[in-house]
C-alpha cells in the first residue's frame, strides 16, 4: 500500500472512526484500525465485535493494499502534524511509514488479514431521512435509556418503522420519550414496510455524531437485518449488533386523559429548576412543584443546605395540585426541547407527568412523580 492524502480529512475520518475502537480487550487486533488502499479511496475501519465504523477518504493511489495499525497513536500523530499532504506506505512485517512535510515516522502494526470482517446489512429493510431529522430522534430520546447493564434491553432505543413513518422510544422505567418523524419525512428504500428494533444507545451516540444538520448534506440511509443494523452518511459508515428481547409496552405508560395542566415558558422552566437544583443535590435532586392559577411555585429543602423557592407566571387549567419529580429528570428532556413554550399534564399527584413541546405535536415525555 502506498497512498497521498490530505492530512484534515484523514484526521476527521480516523476521528469518526476510533471512537469505537475497543478500549480493552484479549485481541490486540481490535485495538486497531484497517486502513485499505482500493480504487482512490483509502478505507478506514474499526470493530469491537459490537459496533463497527468505516470512512471513506479520496487518496491518490501508487499501490493498493491493507494493514492495520494501533488507532490511539495514528489518531494522535495525525492529529499533531501540519496541514499538508501525508503520504503512507506499508513496508515489510505490517509496519506503516507516514511522512508530512519533515516529518517522518514508523509504526508497528498487524496483517490485515487478522481483521475481524465487519458485518454487511445488504439485504434488510431500510428507509432514508434527512440528518436533521434523525439528529432529533436521537436527541429527544436517547438520554431516556436506562444505563444498567443489567437489563440489556432498557439499555437500547427501539426504533420502529410504520406506514406512518418511524419513531424512536426509549425509557429507563422511570420515565419515557417518544419522539416520531412522519411518513412524509421518510423515504422507503425496500424490505418490509412495517419492522421494529432495539438499537444500542451507544451505537445512536456514535450516529449522532456523524451528523451535520443542513439542507444540502446528504440524507441518512438505514438498513436493518435481524441481528445487525447499519447507518450510511456519504463517506461514513456505522454498524451495530442489535439488541434482542421484547421491549415493554411502553403506550400503556401514556396517560390517556388528564384534567390538570400548566403552560409555561421552557427556558424559564429550565433555568428554575436548575437553580433549586443545587439546594435539592443532598435530596436525591427532589423537587417539589405547586400549581395554582396563573402561577407555578418549584421548591427545594434540605436540612444540610437550607431552601429554595422559584415562581413561574404559567397558565394553569384545573383543580391546584402538588406533585414532586426529579431535577435531573426534567432537566434532561427540557433542554433538548427547542421550543419556546412546554405543557405539562397531570391526572394526580401520585399519577405520572406527560410533557409535551406546546409546538410539537411529534414529541412526548412521561416521568414519574416522587414521593411527596
Amino acid at each position: 500500500m502506498r497512498v497521498t492524502c490530505n492530512r484534515s480529512v484523514l484526521h476527521e475520518a480516523l476521528q469518526h472512526v476510533s471512537r469505537v475502537v475497543a478500549g480493552r480487550t484479549t485481541l490486540p487486533i481490535l485495538s486497531n484500525v484497517l486502513l485499505e488502499a482500493q480504487g482512490g479511496k483509502l478505507r478506514i475501519v474499526a470493530y469491537d465485535m459490537e459496533i463497527g465504523a468505516q470512512s471513506k477518504v479520496p487518496v491518490e493511489t501508487a499501490e493498493e493494499g491493507a494493514l492495520t495499525v494501533p488507532a490511539r497513536v495514528l489518531g494522535d500523530v495525525v492529529a499533531s502534524l501540519p496541514d499538508a499532504t501525508v503520504e503512507m506506505a506499508a513496508e515489510e512485517r505490517s509496519v506503516l511509514g507516514l511522512s508530512c512535510g519533515r516529518s517522518q515516522y514508523t509504526i508497528h502494526g498487524l496483517p490485515a488479514e487478522e481483521f475481524p470482517a465487519l458485518p454487511e446489512v445488504s439485504d434488510g429493510s431500510g428507509f432514508e431521512v434527512s440528518q436533521g431529522k434523525m439528529r432529533d430522534l436521537i436527541r429527544s430520546t436517547i438520554f431516556a435509556a436506562s444505563g444498567d447493564e443489567a437489563r440489556a434491553i432498557l439499555t437500547g432505543v427501539l426504533l420502529i418503522r410504520g406506514e406512518e413513518g418511524v419513531k424512536m422510544v426509549a425509557t429507563d422505567s422511570y420515565r419515557l420519550a417518544v419522539k416520531s418523524a412522519p411518513a412524509e419525512e421518510v423515504k422507503e428504500t425496500g424490505g418490509d414496510a412495517e419492522w421494529r428494533v432495539i438499537i444500542p444507545a451507544r451505537a445512536l451516540q456514535e450516529v449522532n455524531r456523524m451528523l451535520a444538520p443542513g439542507e444540502e448534506r446528504p440524507p441518512v440511509r438505514v438498513q436493518a437485518s435481524e441481528q445487525q443494523i447499519s447507518f450510511e452518511v456519504g463517506e461514513y459508515t456505522l454498524v451495530s449488533r442489535l439488541i434482542e428481547g421484547q421491549f415493554p409496552n411502553y403506550a400503556r405508560v401514556i396517560p390517556e386523559e388528564t384534567d390538570r395542566s400548566v403552560e409555561v415558558a421552557r427556558e424559564d422552566l429550565l433555568a428554575a429548576i436548575k437553580r433549586a437544583a443545587i439546594v435539592a443535590r443532598a435530596e436525591a435532586s427532589k423537587l417539589v412543584f405547586r400549581m395554582q392559577e396563573g402561577t407555578l411555585t418549584i421548591s427545594a429543602e434540605s436540612g444540610d443546605v437550607g431552601r429554595a423557592h422559584e415562581e413561574l407566571a404559567a397558565t394553569v387549567e384545573g383543580e391546584n395540585i402538588e406533585i414532586a419529580f426529579s431535577a435531573e429528570y426534567l432537566t434532561d428532556v427540557l433542554g433538548v426541547m427547542e421550543s419556546d413554550s412546554v405543557l405539562w399534564q397531570f391526572t394526580g399527584p401520585l399519577s405520572s407527568g406527560l410533557l409535551k413541546a406546546a409546538d410539537d405535536p411529534d414529541y412526548l415525555y412521561v416521568v414519574m412523580p416522587m414521593q411527596l
